[in-house]
């Protein structure tokens, strides 16, 4: 629970501080308000990115969706690399369909503190 704080705080400190924390400790899947609607983010690390659509099916993730009032499902893949080569995290939105469950895909080099959207 805490890596998913750390991740979570991390995540809003390097992409956009104006984001506001709804919950997180209900489920895998945060909850937050970006812009003013409200938004599900699941975080995997980079060495499990199997794990990205383990969490949830399709069904329970679309579920979920609906019953929190989410316009949106977030993935965000942390890591701690310096490179700025995208092609394995490109390569996994596209070989496992995460671009047909996520609306936004990122990558978070928690080390460096730096967010770059892959999707």
């Amino acid at each position: 629970m805490i890596t998913k704080v750390a991740d979570l705080s991390r995540f809003i400190q390097s992409y956009d501080q104006s984001i506001e924390i709804i919950h997180w400790m209900r489920c895998k899947v945060s909850i937050i308000r970006y812009s003013g609607t409200n938004t599900g983010v699941i975080f995997c690390d980079d060495t499990k990115q199997s794990s990205a659509n383990a969490y949830y099916s399709n069904a329970r993730l679309m579920d979920l969706k609906k019953r929190e009032g989410l316009k949106e499902l977030w993935l965000v893949v942390i890591g701690s690399c310096t490179s700025n080569d995208l092609r394995p995290f490109k390569n996994l939105s596209t070989d496992k369909l995460l671009d047909k469950i996520y609306d936004k895909i990122f990558s978070l080099d928690f080390l460096q503190s730096r967010v770059q959207i892959i999707k």
